[in-house]
């Protein structure tokens, strides 16, 4: 809750990615990770040879309430990664890049505070998240930008079948802004088609 709240009041948020020191440590890994117990498994983590499968895939669901929680889960990474991504970045893409992870900070308050508020159990925030591979360069982090914004839309598309009603229309919203973005990253990276006819749905 601590962490969760301390991200909430954007103690964490570093809008310029504050300093070089912090760029540093975020794009090999080494950002505040407990959980990670050393720096030779911090290391793999962030190169991407200890990448965690469940981020990539949508787990089943039991209701609205579990389908959010996984969006949620979701919007987590998607704020970490792009913590790794924008120290790779510069210009405009650097701007579009710090834009996103704006756009996922209001997405993860406002599930936040509306499971918080009913029912449903609030996934933890974790520390650090493995990257399905290496980011050392602009290239290497305009495909990530493109895979964090197709996995994100995964688990909203997942969240239409089991949402109804303003649930559902936040659902859709989401989707369309996380598939907006991935065609805009595309662009960016100079990738062929930049659209793909189904946002969301895996290959």
């Amino acid at each position: 809750m601590n962490e969760r709240t301390e991200r909430s009041e954007g103690r964490e948020f570093t809008p310029g990615w504050s300093s070089v020191n912090e760029r540093t440590e975020r794009s090999e890994g080494r950002e505040f990770t407990p959980g990670w117990s050393s720096m030779t498994e911090r290391t793999e983590r962030s190169e991407g040879r200890g990448f965690t499968p469940g981020w990539s895939s949508v787990n089943p669901t039991n209701g609205p309430a579990s389908a959010l929680a996984d969006a949620l889960a979701a919007e987590y990474a998607a704020i970490w990664a792009y913590g790794v991504i924008g120290v790779h970045l510069t210009e405009a893409a650097r701007t579009a890049a710090r834009a996103a992870e704006a756009a996922h900070r209001s997405r993860r308050d406002a599930l936040l505070l509306q499971l918080a508020e009913g029912s449903g159990q609030v996934p933890a925030d974790q520390a650090g998240y493995a990257l399905p591979h290496p980011v050392t360069d602009q290239a290497s982090a305009l495909r990530l930008a493109v895979e964090i914004e197709e996995r994100t839309a995964g688990h909203w598309r997942a969240a239409l079948v089991h949402t109804t009603g303003a649930d559902r229309n936040t659902a859709l919203a989401a989707l369309t802004d996380c598939a907006l973005r991935a065609t805009r990253w595309r662009r960016t990276a100079g990738v062929t088609p930049v659209t793909v006819p189904f946002p969301g749905r895996p290959a």
